[in-house]
């Protein structure tokens, strides 16, 4: 495929040319994404239908958008991916929790455990540039809005998405309120077959989920709200890249947040929130799939790791004079992490048998940021946090893979470390929008998958467990601009990362080895729209990165390749018909056997374009109907960051997890 950048840059310019001329633009299907609300920041509505295949997990909402990319494993669990960074760089906010995955070989990442549309909104924070969580590539907070009712009242939203291959996906949001408070539920279920790729080829992709979640609100008055939060949810997914599926990904959470807006001149508001989750997950490798006896595993085999969270954040806001606004925090998470498995099922079940302790993490922070307006276009904004961690390896043994066991090094040790994070941004605003320019640093500790997970060593060591901790010193530029017919939001960034957690794959069957280097990133994302006339109208969106091993002079892995959207929409009345082209180039910058916890490169891949469709129905203010294609041309095609297929009875090998084939998809949103 040839380089997308000739073609970019003759659809981005022509485009800028047009002149001004006002119109309405009228709520439609997302096919590119939105603009910053905000300088580095993205507040994205998740209730709104989207091209390609509206989301289930938030692993394929977030790559809908501008820089994100996933890795893919089967249907579902996909993990998200900013500007090539993963896994602990990024940092996940389920309304107010912290919520890890069990799996050691992530089979279920965060994301595998929130529902979009069960949200009212995805604020997304690019780069280092706020303090209010513990963010190194970006922070991204799923949220939900709390209500005050003057009068009793009753509102909902319900979702029902149904495609190809078997899937169906329903959801529901109800709120019954009043002035004394409320009670809003939430409910989803999501269910699928294995889905075919381009050539007709199965692949391994069944799942099933289920989650409800309820929030119980006493609202007195305006000032003041508690809400009790209840939450479960489980399923089980097939995946085409390893050899066992997920069987069970059983939730439970429940968390107390308290909310209080003074009348005073200083304190705008002081929020509390605790929370307590556990994740209870196993895998295995027949009952989701025809048991096929191997080398590595010659009997039926499963594992249940576990883990339970909890945490507290103590907010506050404060309005300082007239030119200055102040956030303030201290929060506390921890979570400790079990397992227990047998290679044997059928005569050493795993369920009699006891769990065992392998790590215990926590982490305690204080940060404050504060807003100082200079004259009425000028803003500096800065902040900086302080996070103490610690973490204990509680690994008696150390069996990586086939590897016989052997005593482990650290056992019972714990680490401890001081970790600073900061930055400065300045931003101007003109008459159609804004600039900003800021600096940041991100001190990062390992994550349970680098330093314990899947029993990794480093380059001294039988154990990874004192992987030395990342800094990211980072650079970001942003602008925007909301003129009467067109829109351009683009940031770009630059990346210095000091003692960056590498993963070698070990060879022979020899375990993985953790290390650090110093690395170099660089990119960013241009997104521009413009309104040919008031019922046509084009978008595009370019995401590009870059990435460097400075210590071994080599390519950064798992870096996505480059790509381009090209969208556009025509309304005529109720309905607006929308055509989405996505150009993907070809990626040469590799570097096989490495990559991070979430995968490795495994080679070279070829550029692809996809075309996909839909037409949304507005049938009124209530109802919206969306009917889609995906993949128009049926193409055959596997992300970059596609981790490789594995070989399973019943399934065509094949070398890379590849991308479903032409699907059409319904979907119906009803709001009253």
């Amino acid at each position: 495929m040839k380089s997308i950048y000739p073609l970019a840059t003759c659809l981005l310019l022509p485009i800028i040319s047009y002149a001004n001329e006002t119109t309405d633009i009228q709520e439609r299907i997302v096919i590119i994404g939105e603009s910053m609300q905000s300088p580095s920041e993205w507040v994205v509505d998740s209730k709104q239908p989207r091209q390609p295949l509206p989301a289930h997990d938030a692993g394929d909402f977030l790559k809908s958008l501008a820089g994100f990319s996933a890795t893919r494993k089967g249907g579902a669990s996909a993990d998200p991916l900013f500007r090539g960074m993963g896994a602990g760089r990024l940092t996940i906010v389920n309304d107010g929790q912290m919520l890890q995955g069990g799996c050691s070989s992530r089979m279920d990442p965060p994301t595998a455990y929130i529902t979009p549309q069960s949200y009212d909104s995805v604020t997304i924070v690019k780069g280092p540039q706020t303090v209010l969580f513990a963010g190194s590539a970006a922070s991204i907070h799923f949220e939900r809005e709390a209500t005050f009712f003057e009068m009793p009242e009753f509102t909902g939203y319900l979702n029902a998405t149904t495609a190809q291959y078997g899937r169906l996906n329903t959801t529901a949001d109800l709120t019954w309120g009043a002035q004394p408070g409320y009670v809003r539920v939430n409910a989803s279920a999501a269910t699928a077959d294995d889905y075919e790729d381009g050539s007709g080829n199965s692949i391994n992709s069944q799942y099933e989920r289920w989650s409800g979640d309820v929030d119980l609100a006493w609202t007195p008055s305006r000032q003041h709200r508690l809400i009790l939060k209840l939450g479960v949810s489980d399923g089980e997914a097939a995946y085409a890249d390893r050899s066992m599926d997920g069987v069970l990904f059983d939730r439970e959470s429940v968390a107390l947040n308290y909310q209080w807006q003074p009348d005073n001149r200083s304190l705008e508001e002081l929020s509390v929130n605790a929370y307590f989750n556990t994740i209870d997950h196993v895998m295995d490798n027949y009952s989701l799939r025809e048991f096929t006896p191997s080398m590595m595993m010659p009997n039926p085999t499963a594992s249940n790791p576990d883990r339970y969270s909890r945490g507290f954040k103590i907010a506050t806001e404060w309005q300082l004079l007239t030119s200055g606004q102040l956030k303030t925090g201290l929060e506390h998470n921890e979570s400790a992490h079990r397992n227990r498995s047998s290679k044997d099922q059928l005569n050493r079940p795993f369920e009699s048998l006891s769990r065992v302790d392998d790590a215990f993490i926590e982490q305690n922070g204080i940060y404050a940021e504060y807003r100082h307006a200079i004259g009425q276009k000028w803003q500096l904004v800065s902040g900086y946090r302080l996070d103490h961690w610690k973490m204990t390896d509680k690994r008696t043994t150390i069996q990586p893979m086939s590897v016989p066991a052997q005593p482990n090094p650290t056992a019972n040790e714990t680490r401890s470390e001081n970790l600073h994070s900061g930055f400065l941004r300045i931003e101007k605003q003109f008459k159609n929008g804004y600039w900003y320019a800021g600096w940041g640093q991100a001190e990062r500790f390992p994550d349970y998958w680098e330093a314990i997970g899947n029993n990794r060593q480093s380059p001294t060591s039988a154990s990874a467990f004192y992987t030395d901790a990342e800094t990211n010193q980072q650079w970001d530029i942003g602008l925007d601009i909301n003129a009467d017919k067109w829109q351009l939001d683009a940031s770009i960034f630059y990346s210095q990362v000091d003692d960056f957690i590498l993963l070698q794959k070990g060879m022979m069957m020899q375990p993985d080895t953790v290390r650090n280097i110093d690395a170099r990133t660089w990119g960013g994302e241009t997104t521009l729209s413009y309104q040919l006339t008031q019922a046509w109208s084009v978008s595009s969106a370019l995401a590009i990165t870059r990435g460097s091993n400075k210590t071994d002079d080599n390519y950064l892995p798992q870096q996505p390749a480059d790509e381009l959207r090209i969208a556009t929409d025509y309304r005529h009345n109720a309905l607006t018909y929308s055509l989405l082209w996505r150009l993907v180039d070809k990626q040469e910058r590799t570097a096989v056997n490495q990559g991070n916890v979430i995968g490795y490169d495994i080679g070279n891949s070829p550029g692809y374009g996809v075309l996909s469709a839909n037409i949304d129905w507005k049938i009124d203010p209530k109802w919206q109907l969306s009917l889609g294609v995906d993949n128009i041309l049926d193409k055959t095609y596997a992300e970059h960051l596609s981790r490789s297929a594995a070989s399973i009875s019943g399934y065509q090998q094949i070398d890379k997890v590849n991308e479903p084939g032409r699907t059409v998809w319904l979907q119906t949103n009803y709001h009253f």
